[in-house]
Formats: structure tokens, C-alpha cells, sequence
């Protein structure tokens, strides 16, 4: 890598990212995970989009982005809802690996259909090892983890429509610098778009929010780190690095994710839950390799 500082962006996102189930997991007592999720991207997209400014504003006023701004907007509202609720449900690790793992996938299945570029025989394998590795995490052992014995399923199956909402925000925010605005813009355009339906969510678990107490300061981080650092770093390591580059880098997120859940959380997993988990983890890097590579703006 020819640029040091801007792969140091990415690691440090990453990180970042990997973090969010393990502070959820321990302010889950106060908040709801749905409360979490709004909140998180509720207010770090609407922070985004002041960041952004004009430039994010005629990124939605562009015509031809519009459809995508609309639906890269319901891909961020329905992300974290899923996300943190998946995590509850489903544990912190499980819940992380699945949503992340198949973000990927959608964003290529996108690529096929609209842009007419079918994927190479490399995704069909990274897809079929990821459904493997699903199959094979929901007939594990889960006693050791954090999920919930009796909602385990519905947070498998949670878990993975937050990813459907990952491929399909990320996959707008790619239209949206393909059309030439800049990364910065998209991240603010699609963010800020998804932020209001979040607030107004946000504002529906008002009366527990306002007794959270201490949760807030793990609130705050979750606002103020994973989700507003971390994609401000991003959108500025997208104007050195090609994409397929950045999705590389950033797989340190699941790496950390799962460290942090075995090591912070103490979950603990059966064989069959670690096979199920390195299969997931080889489909997640298999399919980074398969993807195609965006040149993007020099500018923010």
C-alpha cells in the first residue's frame, strides 16, 4: 500500500466498527437494541450530513441519485435496528459476523442485477461457504454466548436483514460517487437521508432513553467513534485507495468484533459455533477479493 496514512484510516475505522457489540452488550441493560440503533445512526447521520454540507445537498438534489438516495436511506434505517437487534438476540459475535458477512454479498448480487456485472466464480464460492457457515452457527451450541436460547433464530435471521440493509446502503453510496460527487458527500447524502426515519424512532423510545443514565456516555461513544470517526476516516481513505482495497483493510472490523466478544464479553463457543464462525470469516475475506474496484473523486 502505497498510502500509509489512509490504510491507518481504514485499520482504525475498522477497529472502531468492531467495537459497537461489545458497548451495546454492556448498556443493553438501560436501552433497547432498537433504541441503540436509532440513536447511533439516527444522530451520527444527521452529524455526518452537517459534516458534509452543501456538498451532501447536491448529492440529494442530483435527479439521477435520487432512487438511490431513497434507498441507501431505508438501507440505513434498516441496518442498526437489525444490527444491535440481531446482536441481542443472537450474540454479540454471531450477530456481528452475519450482518457484516453478508453486506458484502448483496452489494455484489446489486452489482449483477442493475449495473449488469455478474460476479466471477470466486463469489458463488464465497457465497455458498458463507451459507454453510450459517447453517452451520445455528446448530451449535449457544450456552456460552450471550444470545437469547429462545430468540436465537429470529436473531440469525434479524442479523442477516441488517445486512441486506448494509449491501444496499453501501451500494447507493457507491452510485453516488460513480455519478462524481465525493465520498464525504455520499456518506452525508445516504446518512442524512436515513437519519430522520431513525430519529423519529430515536424519539418513540424517548421515555426509556431519558432514564438511561450512565448508558449514554456508551451512547455518545457509539455516536461520536463507530459511526461519525469512523466515516469520516473512511470517506477519506476512499480518496487514495480503490474500494476493493478499503473493503480489505476493513475486514479488521469482524476480527475485532469477535476478539472483543471472546475477550471483553467472555462468550465462548462450541466446535461447531467456531467452524460456523471461520467459515463466515473466509466467505467475508473471500468475497472482499471478488469485488470490483471504483475510482473515486480526488476531492471532498
Amino acid at each position: 500500500m502505497s498510502h500509509p496514512r489512509a490504510v491507518a484510516a481504514v485499520i482504525m475505522a475498522g477497529v472502531l466498527w468492531g467495537t459497537t457489540g461489545t458497548v451495546a452488550y454492556f448498556i443493553g441493560g438501560a436501552v433497547p437494541a432498537l433504541a441503540t440503533g436509532a440513536v447511533t445512526m439516527g444522530v451520527g447521520g444527521a452529524i455526518l450530513a452537517m459534516i458534509a454540507g452543501r456538498s451532501a445537498w447536491r448529492a440529494i438534489r442530483d435527479v439521477r441519485l435520487r432512487i438511490w438516495i431513497i434507498l441507501g436511506g431505508l438501507g440505513v434505517l434498516v441496518y442498526p435496528l437489525g444490527f444491535y437487534t440481531g446482536m441481542d438476540l443472537a450474540g454479540v459475535a454471531i450477530g456481528n459476523i452475519l450482518a457484516l458477512g453478508t453486506g458484502p454479498l448483496v452489494g455484489a448480487v446489486l452489482e449483477w442485477l442493475v449495473d449488469k456485472r455478474p460476479p466471477g466464480w470466486g463469489w458463488f464460492v464465497a457465497t455458498g461457504i458463507g451459507i454453510v457457515g450459517v447453517v452451520t452457527i445455528s446448530l451449535a451450541d449457544h450456552g456460552g454466548t450471550t444470545a437469547n436460547p429462545s430468540q436465537f433464530g429470529l436473531g440469525v435471521v434479524v442479523a442477516l436483514i441488517a445486512g441486506v440493509g448494509y449491501g444496499f446502503y453501501s451500494y447507493a453510496m457507491g452510485k453516488v460517487i460513480d455519478a462524481g460527487h465525493s465520498p464525504l458527500a455520499s456518506a452525508g447524502s445516504v446518512f442524512g437521508a436515513g437519519s430522520i426515519p431513525l430519529l423519529l424512532v430515536a424519539l418513540w423510545f424517548w421515555p426509556a432513553l431519558s432514564h438511561a443514565g450512565e448508558a449514554w456516555w456508551g451512547l455518545s461513544y457509539l455516536v461520536a467513534g463507530p459511526m461519525v470517526l469512523s466515516y469520516v476516516l473512511y470517506s477519506r481513505a476512499l480518496r487514495r485507495l480503490s474500494s476493493s482495497s478499503v473493503m480489505t483493510i476493513a475486514l479488521t472490523e469482524p476480527a475485532a468484533a469477535t476478539e472483543m466478544a471472546v475477550v471483553v464479553v467472555g462468550e465462548r463457543f462450541d466446535l461447531a459455533g467456531a467452524i460456523g464462525l471461520a467459515l463466515i470469516a473466509i466467505a467475508v475475506v473471500a468475497s472482499s477479493f471478488t469485488g470490483s474496484v471504483r475510482n473515486t473523486p480526488d476531492s471532498t
